[in-house]
């Protein structure tokens, strides 16, 4: 498995389809675990709008590879002064339990800190337990809502997500 970089809004562009079922995936779970509905689309449609937020010299994406086939990404943007914030972690469930979330966090944190980032934030679903787990086990700590996250003070997403974040310093 290789992580690479993907530096382009071109390139970035490539993942729709694995960014489209990252979405279905996290709406099917809060589904199931808090029978809350969210439009899939939408949410993929202000993802697609943000792309240039995760592209030099803003941000940054990552994809893990293997044979040439992608098993998953991640997303890194500014989040306020001094921080970075992950977004769209996600490995496809074929290639789950490879090492392959670690591999795009570790690329993940190591981007943030070349950056000169001091913290390293996120928000993700209360309910994706493997996630917070990898999360935690990388030094990741709960904390409050942040003003930068998309998710700050959102009424109708907020009350399923946790917010997370690890220093850099």
């Amino acid at each position: 498995m290789q992580i690479r970089a993907l530096d382009t809004l071109e390139d970035v562009r490539t993942l729709e389809g694995m960014l489209a079922d990252y979405i279905h995936f996290v709406c099917d779970d809060l589904k199931a675990d808090a029978g809350v509905t969210f439009d899939a689309a939408v949410l993929t449609a202000n993802t697609l709008n943000g792309l240039h937020k995760v592209v030099p010299p803003l941000g940054r994406t990552f994809v893990a590879e293997a044979g040439g086939v992608r098993l998953g990404m991640v997303f890194l943007r500014p989040s306020g002064p001094e921080a970075m914030e992950i977004k769209r972690l996600y490995v496809l469930p074929e290639a789950r339990g490879t090492g392959a979330g670690r591999a795009l966090l570790d690329a993940a944190v190591a981007a943030a800190k070349a950056a000169g980032a001091r913290a390293l934030r996120l928000d993700t679903a209360r309910s994706l337990r493997p996630a917070l787990a990898l999360y935690g086990s990388m030094g990741f700590a709960f904390r409050d809502p942040y003003p930068e996250s998309d998710h700050f003070e959102d009424p109708v997403l907020g009350p399923y997500l946790v917010f997370m974040e690890k220093p850099l310093g």
